[in-house]
């Protein structure tokens, strides 16, 4: 099926001539040439994407959704998968593509994951508050536009002994092995005391959001985010739950994890507020935006009108605000 694009007469003396549809499916011989066949091609492509790799990227734009329906194949899976393709965050042409091989010769030393992330474009994909430490670590990150490629990727779960992740679903503590760059607008650490005291702001932040959230926390992911929705640990992916919950014709927002940069102006901010007033309406308005711009982002937002009006009240005191510091 995946190599439905191939056309071509097969000539075998050993077929029998007493058949029909039902007995040349079953037919031990047409299974034989079949696989005959598969191996051959995929040889040829494979051969193709080393010695001229414009051909096979003009081949791979044409064909390559047709293609990835290979991952079917379990029994092809390892010629299967070197001749994938994928955009990424390495290479800054957008057109540019690149194999699992390519991807693991430029891993750091000590990286056993291939990291990706999925989006409609490579604008959305830059976007995602998830992407934030890998480019903090300049890890590489592949991008899949494409929503088959989670299935594939799925389907396939390692290639040579790096296991494919999810920036979603990526460890922490591996990412903590990487050096980061320095950070160029860096809060000041908190204090003994603010640092006590912290938790119970992330509490209040619950109470505020309800059940619309199974928990908030403090995230080392975000560098340039104040927040952003994680999935419970052992979930699927945002990209992955949308497509199922499309083909169960399903609306309701899946559980969602909150967390926060704690070193983001924006949060330190909303903690100052907290300390004084801990029932600041200020605040629940805040953190509202907060966690429907994230659902927004993540496409989940059903219905932006409240987001809209809550936002034009923000301008509008806001912009009271900013006149008066103006005129100081």
């Amino acid at each position: 099926e995946f190599l439905g694009f191939v056309r071509g007469v097969v000539d075998s003396e050993d077929l029998p001539l007493n058949i029909s549809r039902e007995t040349i499916q079953e037919n031990a011989l047409v299974h034989k040439i079949a696989s005959n066949l598969t191996t051959k091609v995929l040889g040829h492509l494979k051969k193709m994407a080393d010695e001229e790799p414009d051909q096979y990227k003009a081949f791979w734009n044409e064909h390559g959704r047709l293609f990835k329906l290979g991952y079917h194949d379990w029994s092809n899976r390892d010629k299967f998968a070197p001749l994938l393709r994928f955009h990424s965050s390495q290479p800054y042409q957008p057109e540019a593509l690149v194999s699992l091989d390519e991807y693991i010769g430029r891993v750091k030393p000590g990286q056993k994951e291939i990291y990706f992330a999925s989006g409609p474009s490579r604008e959305a994909v830059a976007q995602n508050p998830h992407l934030e430490i890998f480019r903090a670590k300049g890890l590489e990150v592949l991008y899949l536009f494409d929503p088959m490629d989670e299935f594939v990727l799925d389907s396939l779960r390692d290639y040579k002994e790096h296991a494919l992740v999810s920036v979603e679903h990526a460890d922490m503590k591996k990412l903590d092995e990487f050096p980061s760059e320095p950070a160029g607008d860096k809060q000041a650490p908190l204090s003994g005391e603010d640092t006590s005291e912290f938790p119970k702001f992330l509490d209040r932040i619950r109470d505020i959001l309800g059940d619309r959230v199974t928990a908030v926390r403090e995230t080392a992911r975000l560098s340039e985010s104040p927040c952003c929705l994680a999935d419970p640990e052992g979930g699927m992916t945002s990209s992955m739950r949308k497509i199922m919950q499309i083909v169960g014709k399903d609306n309701t927002v899946p559980p969602k994890i909150m967390e926060l940069n704690r070193d983001h102006r924006l949060v330190r901010n909303l903690f100052a507020v907290y300390k004084k007033n801990p029932q600041d309406d200020y605040l629940t308005t805040a953190i509202e935006q907060l966690f429907e711009a994230a659902l927004l982002q993540d496409g989940y937002l059903k219905d932006p009108h409240a987001m809209v009006r809550r936002m034009q009240k923000v301008l509008d005191q806001s912009s009271g605000w900013y006149l008066k510091i103006q005129g100081q």
